[in-house]
């Protein structure tokens, strides 16, 4: 016999050799993605950072600066002075009293820093001084010199301020007007704007007046939005494909048909693949646009011109009457229960569109049967379903054409009403790619550290799933009993950016930020130590990274589960480029591996948007054959659905152990949902439940840590190896800053002030703790505007802005820099035959 625990060993050995070839194989698949094996999707900013700098002046900012450090001089000098004036010449017998005077009050004005007197004070003080103790006359020469210093250069920033500010007057409405983006930018999203700046001017009235000063603030947010932010939006932040795939160099326009895919015909461009860590390569230059243009499914369902009909999603029957639910008209933010009687009508036109959207005619023709024919009873039936319309109960399903157009320059064009428009770029050259293993090692790390978050923070008092049991309920029950007890429901507050404070100072969460505080690198090694669970690699992710120059390579801005971050472009890409993207090809073949794999099906989650804005967060490919919740999968997909819909009524849920089992007609379902809106009431329940049932999916990266560390005013960034985890950031009290109303000046001197003091950057974000950051240049006045928006917090965090816009590795035709996220997907070993996927326990912490 082996010695004791031998096999185990030997066990334990093999585990962690076929972890290490999981690992390999999981890198290898990054590596050939990043080295040219596939597409990788860019996220530009719309904006040069030219455009943002030209509001900025730094050389004002160091004007101040040499004026303080004149003054700071002359306070410096002026107390060593009134030290020796009052030890050697106050007192002095050979000093007379009406020069004694002279001299005190030199002395006192030195002392505290404050004027010097009239010259002829000072001018018998110093006939004093010179007589019984020279060294202070020649100090006080010098303090003379050094007052008069101060006043030049104190002159010289009032002078410079005031030419600033008017240089300011009207600058963001000439830059906006003209770059060929931002000229299409305005006539696109801020079309009202300009028809309001072009008319006030046009009546002679001045940049410096209250209205047009207003409209300049808001042009400078524009601008800082199109520069600094990469979030794809309309002419504001654009998308491409880099690597691996052929780029279109001309693309006719076309309008899509809704029910067919009709791809524009694609004259191919090679295009360099992604060069690998380490290799040379040009400058990526983003070059043509095109557009794709989208309709609103939250508006066109509100056409009456629609004829097309389908059930809502969620609704149940209850002590005979029907309840759903449908936007409030005077809240569009919320949705209200509308509640009718359950009539055998009602439920003869639900049972026709039980399986989805019907054609009006076509479902009036189903239910007259016989009397189809009878101009009356179309009449009758019409009118009753226009009348479950107008309440609420039934939705409109309007097939409005989706819009592409061909490569080339910016094309000014106002919006077609609420429709959404997505720009592409034709980005050539070779963008740098950070090095996958690098990444997928940052990527465990923050999962480990969301673990050690999660076991520290207390579970909720109620959620919808503590009404789970062994029994099969129906979804829709458990949404209608939990309102039932809860009737004011609201989605819990939750913040899924900062590091918590910790609740246990025991936890390893408590001990790894008491670790924090003396490194800024997180390592494996420190999280075993504080006993942070391993992850295992068992969902592909998406990375969001802003590539670096040197060390570090790159910034970690989010961590999605795949097929999110880029499921509303997939529909474009395939338009604009001929052929659906290799990457949602990949995950779909993942998906059908995974119910290979595990048995059952996957379904997908479609969740109506609550309101107009939201409706662009909800187009996805369809990467699943089946798919609950919205009936009406085409305004999603752009496409009708190829598969089955499963109504949320027929789905039940019931606990097995630890997990929560989603069936319907007898199959096991794992819900997925491929969206970043979270939901407003009831649906938000729905959707916990049915994810509760669904793989566990990697959580999202928190990317503000100074939450956690209240009692520190500057955090620096945390590491894990060349990838930076978090930016350094800083926090910047309310009495740091300015009163509400300070006029400009006294703001400017704060802000320069406040800067040198604090040693902050020139390109932060900046917002209340837990709130969206807004982007800032702290080397210019417009900033002063914006931070006056942010004022009414007790405090700010500051956070640097890594790379700043002028060090993006992507330049435009012009040469100018373009701020840059690159999208790169870390797989599983094999999509075709994924490990073991951890089943998705009922979350115990935010789940509603």
């Amino acid at each position: 016999m082996g010695e004791p625990g031998a096999g185990e060993r030997v066990a334990g050995v093999r585990r962690a050799v076929v972890q290490v070839a999981l690992e390999q194989a999981v890198v290898q698949v990054a590596v050939d993605q990043a080295a040219g094996g596939g597409p990788v999707l860019l996220r530009l900013a719309g904006l040069p950072a030219s455009l943002w700098a030209a509001g900025a002046c730094p050389r004002l900012f160091t004007a101040l600066a040499d004026a303080d450090a004149a003054a700071a001089a002359c306070r410096e000098h002026g107390r060593t002075l009134a030290a020796r004036l009052g030890d050697r010449v106050v007192p002095h017998p050979g000093v007379t009293d009406r020069e004694r005077q002279a001299v005190l009050r030199v002395r006192r004005a030195a002392h505290n820093g404050r004027p010097l007197p009239d010259d002829t004070t000072i001018a018998l003080a110093r006939t004093a001084a010179a007589r019984v103790d020279p060294p202070s006359a020649i100090g006080l020469d010098r303090l003379v010199a050094r007052a008069r210093h101060h006043r030049q250069a104190e002159d010289r920033v009032r002078e410079d301020l005031a030419a600033e500010q008017h240089r300011l007057a009207g600058l963001p409405w000439r830059l906006l007007r003209s770059s060929p983006v931002g000229g299409a930018a305005l006539a696109h999203d801020a079309a009202d704007l300009v028809a309001d700046v072009e008319r006030r001017l046009a009546a002679g009235e001045p940049w410096d007046g209250k209205r047009l000063r207003q409209r300049a603030d808001h042009l400078w947010r524009l601008i800082a939005r199109g520069t600094a932010k990469t979030t794809p939006r309309s002419w504001f932040a654009h998308i491409a494909l880099v690597g691996g795939t052929d780029l279109p160099t001309a693309v006719a326009p076309t309008a899509v048909a809704p029910a067919t895919v009709a791809p524009a015909t694609v004259a191919p461009a090679t295009v360099a693949p992604v060069a690998p860590p380490g290799a040379a390569r040009p400058t990526p230059t983003a070059g043509p646009f095109a557009t794709h243009e989208v309709p609103n499914v939250h508006t066109t369902r509100h056409d009456p011109a629609a004829t097309t009909l389908a059930p809502t999603g969620l609704h149940w029957s209850h002590d005979g009457d029907f309840v759903t639910w449908a936007p409030h008209p005077d809240a569009p933010t919320l949705l209200r229960e509308i509640r009718v009687r359950d009539t055998p009508a009602l439920r003869a036109v639900r049972t026709a569109l039980a399986t989805g959207p019907r054609p009006h005619h076509d479902l009036v023709t189903t239910l007259l049967g016989p009397r189809a024919d009878d101009p009356a009873a179309r009449a009758a039936l019409t009118a009753f379903t226009d009348h479950l319309a107008t309440l609420g109960v039934l939705q409109r399903c309007h097939r409005v054409p989706e819009r592409t157009s061909a490569w080339g320059p910016p094309r000014p064009r106002p919006r077609t009403g609420e429709d959404f428009l997505d720009v592409h770029r034709h980005v050539t050259g070779t963008p740098p790619a950070p090095d996958p293993t690098a990444v997928r090692t940052a990527v465990d790390v923050l999962r480990r550290l969301d673990a050690l978050i999660r076991a520290d923070t207390p579970p909720p008092p109620t959620t919808v799933h503590d009404l789970l049991d062994g029994r099969p309920t129906p979804l829709p029950d458990l949404v209608r009993r939990f309102l039932a007890e809860r009737p004011d429901h609201r989605p819990a507050a939750t913040d899924r950016d900062t590091w918590p404070v910790p609740h246990d100072p025991a936890s390893g969460y408590a001990e790894l930020l008491r670790r924090i505080g003396h490194t800024t690198e997180i390592t494996h090694d420190l999280l075993d130590d504080v006993g942070a669970p391993r992850p295992t690699t068992d969902w592909p992710v998406d990375c969001l990274l802003r590539p670096l120059p040197g060390d570090p390579g790159a910034v970690l801005e989010a961590v999605v589960p795949a097929g999110v971050l880029d499921a509303r472009f997939a529909r474009g890409l395939e338009l604009l480029h001929g052929n659906e993207p290799a990457a949602v090809t990949a995950h779909r073949e993942f998906l059908r591996g995974f119910e290979h794999r595990r048995g059952g099906r996957l379904v997908e989650v479609l969740v109506p948007p609550h309101n107009a804005r939201s409706a662009n967060a909800v187009r996805r490919p369809a990467y699943t054959d089946l798919w609950t919740g919205d009936p009406d999968a085409h305004p999603y997909l752009g496409r009708d659905h190829p598969g089955r819909y499963v109504p949320l009524h027929e789905i039940t849920l019931r606990r097995d152990g630890r997990h929560v089992v989603a069936e319907a007609r007898g199959e096991r379902l794992w819900p997925v949902h491929h969206a970043t809106r979270a939901p407003f009431p009831p649906w938000d329940l729905a959707l916990a439940l049915l994810l509760a049932a669904g793989p566990r999916t990697p959580d999202r990266h928190r990317p503000q840590p100074i939450a956690a560390f209240p009692d520190r005013r500057h955090l620096p960034r945390l590491t894990a190896g060349p990838v930076v985890l978090t930016r350094a950031q800083w926090r910047v009290d309310r009495d740091e800053l300015w009163a509400p109303d300070a006029d400009v000046e006294t703001r400017f001197r704060a802000l320069g002030r406040l800067t040198r003091a604090r040693a902050l950057p020139r390109w932060v974000f900046a917002g209340a703790p837990g709130d969206r950051q807004v982007p800032v240049d702290l080397a210019g006045l417009p900033a002063l505007r914006t931070l006056d928006r942010l004022l009414t917090a007790d405090s700010l965090v500051l956070t640097e802005m890594l790379p700043d816009p002028t060090g993006s590795p992507v330049e435009d035709t012009a040469g100018d820099r373009l701020a840059c996220q690159l999208l790169l997907r870390l797989p599983v070993a094999d999509a075709t035959d994924p490990p073991p996927v951890r089943v998705g326990a009922a979350p115990a912490a935010d789940a509603t």
